[in-house]
């Protein structure tokens, strides 16, 4: 009868270990398709005026018709509602976002007036799930046609619930531009994550708890 209250004690530890571990790997940081070789998949169109489209296992984001600030979005972690039902958790030894972008096309718009100095822009946007203060936005400055690798410091989101979303500003400069977006992933530091959630640790100190207590009865 000992040995068999040992034996489940050791069960009970077990489970709850494997618990533990699987706490950790559900919030781990995750990009899903980064590379677009699923098409658009995991990705959510938010798009206005402009569009979005998958082209050889890229992103390509187009500005259309007039003007609009929010012509053409593409994002992941939330699906434009901002109740961020599957937000991206970000580790604490990520280092960057990494993003290759491109611009791909120059073409003339004639609904546009071209009474804007500024001319279509595309900008990544961090939206964090807890704290607007922590939103923010990057342009990214693809100026030729072969793709380029822009880096952002992920140092302010570590440990947070975020959504990125990439934003084809559409000016009134009189042309509509599309840009090419690839290889969306994050970049970590060599810094071992192993420090567990608070409640993983009370589940573990319990499971110790039972352990010593069946031994002591034993």
């Amino acid at each position: 009868m000992k040995s068999s209250k040992v034996t489940k004690a050791f069960m009970v530890l077990f489970c709850l270990v494997q618990l533990l571990s699987f706490s950790t790997v559900a919030r781990a940081t995750l990009i899903n398709n980064g590379d677009f070789s699923s098409g658009l998949n995991g990705w959510n169109d938010g798009s206005f005026t402009g569009s979005v489209t998958e082209n050889g296992g890229q992103a390509i984001l187009s500005s259309g018709d007039s003007f609009d600030p929010f012509a053409a979005v593409l994002t992941q972690g939330d699906d434009g509602s901002f109740l961020f039902d599957s937000p991206i958790m970000v580790a604490s030894n990520v280092s960057m976002l990494s993003v290759d972008a491109a611009l791909v096309s120059t073409l003339l718009d004639p609904t546009e007036l071209g009474g804007s100095a500024f001319s279509d822009t595309l900008f990544l946007a961090i939206y964090d799930a807890a704290d607007v203060t922590f939103d923010a936005a990057f342009e990214i400055p693809a100026l030729g046609n072969v793709a380029e690798t822009f880096l952002f410091d992920m140092s302010d989101w570590l440990g947070r619930e975020i959504a990125i979303s990439f934003e084809l500003a559409d000016e009134d400069d009189g042309f509509n531009r599309s840009y090419s977006v690839d290889n969306v992933f994050f970049t970590f530091n060599n810094t071992p994550v192993s420090v567990p959630e608070p409640e993983s640790f009370i589940m573990f100190l319990v499971g110790l708890t039972l352990l010593a207590r069946c031994r002591k009865s034993a």
